[in-house]
C-alpha cells in the first residue's frame, strides 16, 4: 500500500529528529563541522556569527540544545569559556565537550594574555584538528565512524589545496605589509608571511583606543605608503571611524564568517581582503 502524504511527512519528521545533533560554539567551526559530517549529522551553533563570542550569554533554548547534543564542538583559549561554565557545570549536563584549543596544543600562537584563539583562520592547523573531531564522533555516534573518516581524508586534502589557493592569492603582492585595527588576525598573517606593521588596539579585551596609538598608526602608514586598515567586520563601527580619521581606506574582514556558507569560503574571503590591502 502506498503512504499517504501526511505518513510521508511523519516518516521524514521522525527520521530527522533521530539524526544525531552537534553543537558548535562559534560559527566558523559550525561551518567545518558541517563539511566534516555531511548530512548524517544535525550541526547548530550558539553564537550568531554577529555577535561576540567573549561575551556571549546562552538562553534557555540552547542549554536544552546543548543537553540533547551529541557532541559541542569549543574553540577554547578564552573565547567560549561560558560553555562550560554557564551551559555544562552549573546544569550538570553530561554532553561531552571538545575543546579545539586543547587538542591543538603547541600549535596556538603565545601571546601576552595567553593563546591567541583565532586559530580557524589557519587551514593547515585546522586540519590538525581533524583526528579529535573524527574521534569525539565516533564516540558520540559509533555507526558513522566510517564515514567521518572518509569524509576526514577528503576534507584534509580539500584544506592542502584551500592553502595553496590562497598562498597564490597573496603571492607577488608587494606591499610593504598591513595596519589592523585590532588583531584577530595573526594566524593568517604567520601562515602566508603577512607583515603586520602596526596594530591599532593590540589588547583584545580593551575597548578603548588611545591617541597616541592613532598618531604612530599614522606615522606608519606615511611612511610605508599603507593606504589601508584591515577592520574586523565586527568592530566596523568604531574601525572605520579611526579609518577616516588616519586618511586610510577601510577594509572589513569577515573572520567569524558571517557571509560565508562554508569554512572554505570564509578563509578566501579574508584572503581577498588581505589581497586589496597589499597592492
Amino acid at each position: 500500500m502506498r503512504r499517504t502524504v501526511p505518513a510521508l511527512l511523519m516518516a521524514l519528521g521522525l527520521a530527522l529528529a533521530q539524526k544525531p545533533a552537534v553543537v558548535a560554539t562559534i560559527h566558523p567551526h559550525g561551518l567545518f563541522l558541517r563539511s566534516l559530517v555531511g548530512d548524517r549529522v544535525g550541526v547548530s551553533v550558539l553564537v550568531p556569527p554577529s555577535a561576540n563570542p567573549h561575551v556571549f550569554d546562552p538562553s534557555p533554548s540552547q542549554v536544552q540544545a546543548v543537553a540533547g547534543a551529541r557532541l559541542v564542538v569549543a574553540n577554547g583559549a578564552r573565547l567560549d569559556d561560558w560553555i562550560l561554565e554557564k551551559v555544562v557545570r552549573p546544569n550538570s549536563l553530561k554532553t561531552p565537550v571538545v575543546v579545539l584549543a586543547e587538542a591543538l596544543g603547541s600549535g596556538l600562537i603565545k601571546t601576552p594574555t595567553g593563546p591567541d584563539p583565532h586559530f580557524w583562520l589557519d587551514p593547515l592547523l585546522m586540519a590538525k584538528a581533524l583526528p579529535p573531531l573524527v574521534e569525539a564522533l565516533s564516540q558520540a555516534d559509533p555507526a558513522g565512524g566510517a564515514v567521518y573518516r572518509a569524509r576526514a581524508a577528503r576534507l584534509e586534502a580539500e584544506l592542502a589545496r584551500l592553502d595553496r589557493e590562497v598562498a597564490g592569492l597573496l603571492q607577488g603582492r608587494k606591499g610593504p605589509g598591513v595596519i589592523t585595527f585590532r588583531n584577530p588576525l595573526r594566524y593568517f598573517t604567520s601562515r602566508y608571511g603577512v607583515k603586520v606593521l602596526y596594530n591599532i588596539v593590540p589588547n583584545p579585551d580593551s575597548p578603548d583606543i588611545s591617541a597616541r596609538a592613532v598618531a604612530e598608526a599614522q606615522r606608519v602608514a606615511r611612511e610605508a605608503g599603507v593606504r589601508h586598515l584591515l577592520i574586523p567586520l565586527a568592530a566596523k563601527e568604531q574601525g572605520v571611524a579611526v579609518a577616516r580619521n588616519l586618511g586610510l581606506e577601510p577594509v572589513l574582514v569577515d573572520v567569524l564568517g558571517e557571509g560565508a556558507g562554508d569554512y572554505p569560503t570564509l578563509l578566501r574571503k579574508v584572503a581577498e581582503a588581505f589581497a586589496r590591502s597589499l597592492p
